[in-house]
């Protein structure tokens, strides 16, 4: 009994060291993407009044997505104070967002109506409307058979009736991002939110209906902040193994990955590359260039991965070389974002 258990403790000890040195390094990266949307070098933006659900039922629905947009310049009376509680929670989590932000100016929403009203020069470059098209407040209550007293002989099981409530809710935004110049619409889309509680057996102990919902509003509201303005990013770069045999290579190989796993992105790189202009290993090459993109140097490891793939055209090195690119793209396209918000901005270094 002994052996056997040693045994097994044995091969147990063996499975994870295998895990555990057969994981692939990984070198974890945070990013600033460019914003989702194309806001022509706006430099200022408002967030107006959020129409609630009364509202959005009195106007014609088969205006489809045609924009009313004096209907958004005022203040609306939202009779349900669970609905009024998501509508505010939902504004001031975007605005919050975009008065944090350095990239665009968050403008006041009573500064816009102003200059409407008084036919000023509109403070606002785009601006965001939304409006709620459906909420829903739906608590059921059901009954259900639960047992009491299992059977036992010639005694028949005992059950009794248990009534449960349980709470759903619904609710769905549609916004716009509109250019103040033009009425342009630049971006119309509708996020659904939808969540529903566990059984209770006194409606008094059902959640709140904004508990339900709150996760869905941090959703929307980030969504939209990233549609709006750039957005940070964590992002994992994976390096290659070398199934190598060769005992002193695969050690180099080990001790370049270490060097990555400490931190020393350039150190490691440049020892990755020392192994792949001596043995052409493409694995060496491979990493040599993907820690290149991790520095942020990609023009750098473009060049490098475009020389171990025309050297090696492996599938590995195809897709490392597309996801530079990709990144090049995000990059040129963020600094043309940043450039048209701020003439005096210097270029980003690729």
């Amino acid at each position: 009994m002994k052996k056997q258990f040693c045994l097994f403790s044995g091969i147990i000890s063996l499975c994870f060291s295998i895990m555990l040195f057969s994981c692939a390094t990984t070198v974890d990266v945070r990013l600033t993407r460019p914003a989702q949307l194309d806001l022509n070098g706006a430099k200022t933006i408002a967030v107006l009044p959020i129409k609630p659900y009364a509202y959005y039922k009195d106007y014609n629905a088969s205006l489809g997505k045609q924009i009313l947009i004096n209907s958004f310049y005022q203040i609306f009376d939202i009779r349900d104070a669970d609905e009024q509680l998501a509508i505010d929670s939902l504004r001031t989590q975007i605005e919050r967002g975009l008065l944090d932000s350095p990239y665009i100016k968050l403008v006041s929403a009573d500064a816009v109506v102003t200059a409407r009203q008084k036919g000023l020069i509109n403070p606002a470059d785009v601006y965001l409307t939304g409006e709620v098209t459906y909420f829903d407040v739906d608590d059921d209550r059901t009954e259900e058979k639960k047992l009491v007293k299992a059977a036992k002989g010639d005694e028949k099981a005992e059950y009794k009736i248990v009534k449960y409530w349980k709470r759903s809710v619904h609710m769905n935004f549609r916004y716009q991002v509109v250019d103040s110049s033009t009425d342009r619409v630049i971006s119309f889309e509708e996020v659904r939110m939808y969540n529903y509680s566990s059984k209770y057996e006194s409606k008094h102990s059902l959640p709140s209906v904004y508990s339900l919902l709150e996760s869905d509003i941090r959703s929307a509201s980030r969504k939209i902040l990233k549609e709006l303005q750039p957005y940070v990013v964590t992002k994992s770069i994976k390096l290659l193994e070398t199934k190598t045999k060769d005992k002193e290579l695969k050690a180099r190989m080990k001790a370049a990955s270490e060097l990555a796993e400490n931190n020393k992105i350039q150190e490691s790189s440049e020892q990755f590359q020392q192994i792949y202009m001596e043995t052409g290993l493409v694995e060496a090459g491979y990493n040599a260039a993907i820690l290149q993109e991790a520095l942020g140097n990609l023009s750098v490891a473009e060049r490098m991965m475009e020389n171990v793939y025309n050297n090696n055209p492996d599938n590995r090195v195809a897709k490392g070389l597309a996801d530079i690119q990709y990144e090049i793209n995000q990059a040129n396209r963020l600094k043309n974002q940043i450039k048209n918000s701020d003439s005096d901005s210097e270029d980003l270094d690729l």
